[in-house]
């Protein structure tokens, strides 16, 4: 089978080779080709089963066209779905992308930038680990366009992309509160991640603006997993205080809450109210629908997207800039009125 190069296609279609490049690489517009004119060279790309020379184009424009996105963990369904709209929103501009997973892990996302960068990627899309500024500083060293979303590291000069996470919180509890709950508990994840302090500060601050004093043993920090939710739940309900409703940090923790809940004999929202942070294909699934705080997930992406191939393209020249976006309270029925 003879394999198809642009000037198979270029002879056949009766144009210029440098006119299939140009349509093939979408930029077909900017040279004033007509429509009809590029879906002849496309469908005969298809026909041809063309595939583009990527080596050689690497080494003709000095890019790789590939983006390494780098998550805490993949297994998270909140990160899956972003991973899948960063994906997706690169792919039709032309990039493929290199998924790493740090697994909360210091010295795993060392690794993974050093593999990223000595791979020559042309930009790194990251959700850095708290403390991990070491890390993310030798790709600024390096100059390779860098995005950060999820988590904001303290002084460290980046675009960023990121959700009002105390927003968010206190929309939430102010729901619980107008239900008649004044025994509000909140699960978070590690005391020292930037995203549950900022979580925990929205709890506070809806607490405070309803007069309702924060009770301490209401709050329990420890991690964005499922045991800590079941764990801390089921303490809660069999102590002699315990709370009428629930407020949970990320999806995780509200999953093994809402088992702590079910296996202390109590019902949802019957017996207990409960909402978490973040959406997730579950969360509809359960015998009482979970109310949430739903991310953005898709607009995360996309502004992620833009950020870094604007940096790439060198068409943004601005100073590193951050994009708050709105949660939204997704209201279903893990939560009821009470007296």
């Amino acid at each position: 089978m003879t394999i198809a190069t642009l000037q198979t296609i270029a002879n056949i279609v009766k144009v210029s080779r440098s006119t299939v490049s140009r349509v093939l690489n979408n930029k077909w517009e900017d040279y004033g080709i007509s429509q009809a004119t590029a879906d002849k060279i496309i469908s005969k790309a298809k026909d041809l089963h063309y595939i583009k020379n990527e080596a050689a184009l690497s080494l003709r424009v000095k890019k790789t066209f590939t983006i390494g996105v780098i998550v805490k963990d993949i297994t998270n369904p909140f990160y899956s779905q972003l991973v899948k709209f960063v994906e997706s929103a690169l792919y039709t501009k032309g990039y493929n992308i290199i998924i790493c997973n740090t697994g909360y892990d210091l010295d795993k996302e060392n690794g993974h930038i050093n593999i990223l960068l000595s791979r020559w990627v042309d930009g790194i899309i990251l959700s850095p680990i708290q403390k991990s500024i070491e890390n993310i500083s030798i790709i600024k060293d390096r100059n390779v366009p860098l995005a950060l979303f999820d988590c904001k590291i303290d002084k460290f000069e980046a675009d960023y992309i990121l959700v009002d996470n105390k927003a968010g919180t206190m929309e939430a509890v102010n729901h619980l509160i107008s239900q008649g709950h004044k025994k509000i508990v909140y699960i978070g994840g590690n005391s020292s991640d930037l995203n549950n302090r900022l979580r925990y500060a929205g709890y506070k601050k809806a607490l405070s603006k309803a007069s309702l004093s924060i009770t301490e043993h209401y709050v329990i920090h420890g991690s964005y997993t499922f045991k800590h939710g079941y764990e801390a739940a089921t303490e809660l309900l069999r102590s002699n205080d315990a709370p009428t409703a629930f407020f949970a940090a990320n999806n995780r923790i509200v999953l093994g809450a809402c088992k702590g809940i079910m296996d202390c004999g109590l019902q949802i929202p019957e017996d207990v109210s409960i909402v978490g942070f973040d959406d997730f294909e579950t969360a509809t699934m359960l015998p009482s629908p979970l109310t949430v705080i739903r991310q953005p997930l898709r607009d995360m992406a996309l502004n992620a997207v833009d950020i870094l191939l604007s940096r790439m393209d060198k068409t943004n020249n601005t100073p590193c800039m951050t994009r708050m976006l709105k949660t939204e309270f997704i209201l279903r029925n893990s939560t009821r009125k009470i007296n």
